[in-house]
């Protein structure tokens, strides 16, 4: 993380939008914050971007984006909204429109390089602009709200390590989403650089994509392995192939149960947590989702009403799941028990300056 670069807000300017979208829009649309900007106490209208909206974590994050707006006295407008077919030219179009409607805040999971584009004109055109999940770096957004992916990655390349200890060279295919995706560039660099460091013997020997779609996610990992049956590691940097019945994996599956494959995957969304506890999957690392509109809101809410400072990243932290868990870790039980209950404790973040 430490390539993010201050950034601070910029003089009012105009920017373009596209309002006629076919775009999933899930909460009413109303007017933007109104009152006078001056005003601390007046009416905020802030919005979450995720990637797309058929996601479990981001689903999470809007529960505690509006749970913190709660707890600050319910005087912020949310509006959650995701661009259909996490396609970046529509997620670009979406903040350009809440430009146009004078949106306070925007907190958005980016999709690819043209989004941080869009985020440099908004910003441009003096809205507030945090990440979240997946960050723009070398853009003028002022804060990365969410896990530090590197650190992220480099936890998995220690489950992975761990789980191979003794057995050889390991080649190693890993599944990405979005090809671009700045937070999964970051999570693979971290899985290979803990694998270096761990002194496992690897080769990295294909990155498919998944464009975040669960059967192209799916087909990736069944084709891959079915192509090339030397492959015995797989790291999925996203949760895609754990979201599906079992019965669409029959080649992974055969492949673990045999002992000739070794999986870790990013994510700790709950049906991933039974491919754990089956010692199909010998691992999992995850972002704090809930946190992800909770810490969002919080920051937003700071640095518009009272010109805080929260850093380039403002760190929710990561949890790690195994079966067993300790050491830090959560085991499979904990974790389930957190999802029953809903229930993911916070803190706001508090600015650093």
């Amino acid at each position: 993380m430490d390539q993010r670069r201050s950034r601070s807000s910029r003089a009012l300017g105009a920017a373009a939008a596209a309002a006629a979208l076919a775009l999933s829009l899930t909460a009413c649309a109303g007017a933007a914050g109104g009152g006078d900007p001056d005003d601390p106490d007046r009416e905020l209208l802030i919005v979450g971007i995720p990637k797309t909206l058929d996601n479990a974590g981001y689903a999470v994050a809007r529960n505690g984006a509006e749970t913190r707006i709660e707890e600050l006295g319910g005087n912020i407008n949310l509006e959650w909204v995701a661009p259909t077919g996490a396609d970046p030219a529509k997620q670009v179009q979406l903040i350009e429109s809440y430009v146009q409607r004078g949106a306070d805040g925007i907190f958005v999971s980016a999709l690819g390089p043209s989004v941080c584009n869009a985020i440099d004109q908004a910003i441009a055109a003096g809205v507030t602009v945090t990440t979240f999940d997946s960050d723009c770096p070398d853009s003028d957004r002022i804060s990365y709200v969410g896990s530090d992916n590197y650190e992220g990655g480099y936890q998995s390349g220690i489950l992975y390590a761990e789980a191979v200890e003794g057995e050889g060279a390991q080649r190693i295919a890993i599944l990405t989403g979005v090809v671009g995706a700045v937070n999964l560039g970051e999570r693979d660099a971290g899985f290979i650089a803990a694998l270096e460091d761990e002194g496992v013997d690897f080769e990295i020997v294909t990155t498919v994509p998944g464009n975040d779609d669960l059967t192209k996610s799916v087909e990736a990992v069944e084709s891959t392995l079915r192509g090339d049956p030397t492959i015995n590691g797989f790291f999925f940097d996203g949760p895609w192939p754990l979201l599906v019945e079992r019965s669409n994996l029959p080649t992974m599956i055969d492949r673990v149960e045999s002992g000739d494959l070794t999986v870790v995957s990013f994510d700790t969304i709950q049906p991933e947590l039974a491919w754990v506890e089956d010692d199909l999957v010998v691992g999992l690392v995850g972002q704090k989702y809930y946190g992800w509109g909770y810490q969002s809101v919080q920051v937003l809410n700071g640095i518009i009403r009272n010109g805080d400072e929260f850093g380039e990243l403002a760190d929710t932290g990561i949890d790690i799941v195994t079966k067993d868990g300790g050491d830090g870790r959560f085991s499979v039980a904990e974790m389930n028990d957190f999802w029953d209950a809903g229930v993911f404790d916070e803190e706001p973040i508090q600015p650093t300056g």
